[in-house]
């Protein structure tokens, strides 16, 4: 069995994941969310909206350090951004290679990415 190996920004992350914890507010926040549980992982972003930006963002998280490190990396980075798409700078690729994260971990990486996308949505649905 082999150790894993984490990089300094996971390990950091992990330890003190920036922008973890709920994120209250009525009508201004919305929640987007991905993966389960019982297959390991599970996160849910919430947002709130101050006029189409993202002006404070949380998450929830289950899983391995990579997730929660990748869930809190995206948290930080949110604030200010307006509720289009996600820029590439948000996929699981772009945070995979920030937090030299290993291809195996791809996988995981991707609900953290689909968790965010979800959040986006719900915020776009709102706005309409």
């Amino acid at each position: 069995m082999t150790v894993p190996v984490y990089s300094p920004e996971v390990l950091r992350r992990f330890d003190a994941p920036g922008g973890a914890g709920p994120l209250f507010g009525g009508a201004s926040v919305v929640r987007g969310a991905a993966g389960d549980f019982a297959r390991g992982t599970r996160v849910e972003f919430h947002l709130r909206l101050d006029s189409g930006v993202i002006s404070a963002c949380r998450f929830q998280a289950y899983g391995c350090p990579h997730v929660i490190a990748a869930a809190s990396w995206i948290a930080e980075r949110a604030e200010g951004l307006e509720i289009g798409e996600p820029p590439a700078a948000f996929s699981a690729l772009s945070v995979a290679e920030a937090l030299e994260a290993p291809a195996e971990k791809l996988g995981p990486l991707l609900v953290v990415e689909d968790a965010f996308a979800a959040a986006l949505a719900a915020g776009r649905e709102r706005l309409r």
